[in-house]
């Protein structure tokens, strides 16, 4: 090693020294940047979106009118097949059913005029209607031997009194002569479709008398 002179020597130290704070300042800067914790960015969440509350059903309005709806089929004399007497109740009943305002409790295929009125007594609300097919001997297209015209003879009994509310008759000749369009719910499957429209107009006469004279409550104390 060479010989330093004297006055040098100091100059050298104070040199050194500064140097050394120097790498002590620059090591206690980096580790100071690498020790520092960098606080993550927030992300912001959307909020989900509430899902849709289904509507609820409308709720069908309480029946004004109760109907239980039976045709005579022990007439032995009328000689009809069986799917008249099945599509004049069905095509009578889908038109009751049709009204908001109606409930068809029950039909019954078999029900005698002494049958309807133990029926009806034993109610405490429905009406029972009841329905008779007869031939139409005076028509024309009866005596020709043709599709034989039939009419159709209904009466409505009161609940508990049995008391006969209306009657009446329609004609499957009177909707020819009209010339009558098909319903689309009185199809042929279930007969000929001017006796299922003879039906359908039974059923809006019934309506209409009930709508025009609207029945007094039941007597208390009576009915199952």
């Amino acid at each position: 090693m060479f010989n330093q002179p004297p006055r040098l020597r100091p100059l050298v130290a104070g040199f050194v020294l500064i140097l050394g704070f120097g790498c002590v300042s620059t090591n206690l800067a980096q580790s100071g940047r690498r020790g520092r914790k960098v606080d993550p960015v927030p992300v912001s969440t959307p909020e989900p979106e509430p899902s849709p509350t289904p509507d609820a059903p409308a709720e069908k309005p309480k029946p004004r009118f109760t109907f239980l709806v039976g045709v005579d089929r022990y007439d032995a004399f009328s000689n009809l097949p069986n799917y008249y007497y099945e599509g004049v109740l069905r095509s009578l009943v889908a038109r009751l059913d049709d009204s908001a305002v109606v409930q068809v409790g029950a039909t019954q295929i078999n029900m005698s005029r002494s049958d309807a009125v133990q029926k009806a007594k034993a109610e405490r609300d429905a009406y029972v209607i009841w329905l008779q097919l007869e031939l139409d001997a005076m028509s024309s297209n009866t005596q020709n031997g043709g599709t034989p015209d039939v009419i159709i003879e209904y009466a409505v009994l009161a609940p508990v009194t049995a008391k006969q509310v209306t009657s009446g008759r329609t004609y499957t000749q009177a909707q020819r002569n009209r010339g009558g369009i098909l319903n689309p719910r009185g199809s042929s499957v279930y007969g000929d479709r001017y006796l299922n429209q003879a039906a359908q107009e039974a059923a809006d006469k019934i309506l209409a008398h009930f709508r025009s004279n609207p029945p007094a409550p039941p007597p208390p104390g009576r009915g199952p």
